[in-house]
């Protein structure tokens, strides 16, 4: 059963997915994008989610959190040139009970156009 679209999900930034200038469509494109669900694990303790379980340094550092609300997914899809109809699939694993996939196959114009609505989460810092 999908999630609730007044959910808030998130997905790890990694080095391959940005050039220190834009976010790369390789982000969302394709199909099964792994993302992860704020209503059960609050942003701050994904940081170290992530950076345990998937980044792999040192090649792949996490660089930021991109932040999306399922609705606001679901009108970019809606609205697209091609429209998609986007849905939210909870898929828990062991190292995260808040990890979901979006199943559909999604093309770069689309992946573009949610990179564009990401709210940008950076590190914490470290001290």
């Amino acid at each position: 059963m999908p999630i609730d679209p007044k959910e808030d999900i998130v997905r790890a930034i990694c080095t391959e997915s940005f050039d220190n200038e834009r976010l790369s469509s390789s982000l969302f494109k394709g199909e099964n994008t792994s993302v992860s669900r704020l209503a059960i694990i609050p942003l701050k303790e994904h940081w170290e989610m992530f950076r345990k379980h998937v980044a792999k340094p040192p090649q792949r550092q996490l660089l930021m959190i991109g932040e999306i609300n399922v609705l606001r997914l679901q009108e970019l899809g809606k609205t697209h040139e091609t429209p998609h109809a986007l849905t939210v699939e909870p898929r828990p694993e062991d190292w995260n009970p808040a990890h979901a996939e979006i199943p559909q196959k999604i093309s770069r114009g689309l992946a573009n156009k949610i990179n564009s609505a990401l709210k940008l989460h950076h590190p914490p810092n470290s001290a």
